[in-house]
């Protein structure tokens, strides 16, 4: 399989029996349902894959061009967001339920996390609010912030963010 950014050879990579091909740019493809024992922070076989890519250097492409399937070569891949928080923006193939990251975008998904119980708390607050709840996204590196926003603003913006997830 090749690289769908750069088209040079994706590198086979076991980690706990489960194979998942690397990128020499430090990107990562996951077969259908693997990226799921990976995504989690507390899981070990996530640390393991993310102190491997972390090992390598970020190239610069422009990550919001479509790339074909590196499996099914012929199928572009769609993007969608990983989780609630519409941090983390992934590719996914359509025919094979593959998973494309860019580099450093397992890393967003550790860091923007959500446990059983923030993810429980979520939906209660969603139920008992007609959907409108505020989300305090945790402190990353990869968030851009301002801090001359005022409160308001940012709960604005967080506000009309869910909104258009339609939750």
């Amino acid at each position: 399989m090749l690289c769908p950014r750069t088209n040079t050879s994706l590198e086979p990579l076991l980690i706990g029996g489960i194979t998942v091909f690397t990128s020499a740019q430090g990107g990562v493809f996951f077969d259908n349902s693997q990226i799921f024992k990976f995504s989690s922070p507390e899981l070990k076989h996530g640390q393991v894959l993310l102190k491997h890519l972390s090992e390598y250097s970020e190239s610069k492409y422009d990550v919001s061009l479509r790339i074909n399937c590196p499996k099914c070569k012929k199928v572009v891949m769609m993007r969608r967001f990983f989780s609630p928080l519409k941090v983390v923006e992934i590719d996914e193939c359509p025919g094979c339920a593959g998973i494309w990251l860019d580099s450093g975008e397992l890393a967003k998904i550790h860091e923007n996390h959500l446990t059983p119980k923030k993810r429980k708390l979520l939906a209660h607050e969603m139920s008992t609010n007609h959907g409108f709840i505020t989300i305090k996204a945790p402190a990353s590196r990869f968030m851009p912030t301002n801090k001359n926003k005022s409160a308001h603003e940012t709960a604005v913006e967080n506000l009309v963010r869910l909104a258009l997830l339609g939750l």
